[in-house]
């Protein structure tokens, strides 16, 4: 594959473990740890797609719930995007807490423009305190059936 970039080679579908091998370490830990959590909070299996959309083209990984969309990941040499849909109803929520949240986390919520009432994210995940937000983001967004919101 030395070649030709895996993740933007529309003509050959890669598998999930070669997706997992084109993430360069220690950031490739970051997008097990992630996978790990999504599979087994949501009780979900992760979907290989390619999209030609002109601001993340490429091979990407989508988690789907009941038909609805979790998130979309697209992996990077250097670690990997999340594509994260909130409410707009969630910023308010989402601000109270900013205390909680890493500052480019904050940064792209912020600078992200309403689209249909919603808020589309790109989260740059290379780091695991990024890593947390957007686990949290995720969590607000689609509690896991059988979750404690007691907590």
């Amino acid at each position: 594959m030395n070649t030709r970039d895996l993740v933007l080679d529309g003509l050959y579908t890669p598998t999930y473990e070669e997706i997992v091998v084109y993430i360069n370490e220690p950031q490739r830990l970051l997008w097990e740890d992630f996978n790990t959590f999504i599979q087994q909070s949501y009780n979900t299996s992760p979907k290989i797609a390619y999209s030609k959309c002109s601001g993340k083209p490429g091979w990407n990984i989508k988690y789907k719930k009941s038909n609805k969309s979790l998130c979309t990941l697209y992996p990077e040499k250097e670690g990997f995007v999340v594509l994260l849909v909130v409410l707009l109803e969630m910023v308010p929520i989402i601000e109270a807490m900013a205390e909680e949240f890493q500052s480019e986390v904050l940064e792209v919520i912020r600078s992200a423009k309403p689209f249909n009432g919603t808020l589309w994210l790109m989260i740059e995940v290379k780091e695991g305190v990024v890593l947390e937000d957007v686990k949290q983001l995720l969590l607000m967004k689609h509690p896991p059936k059988g979750l404690n919101k007691s907590k």
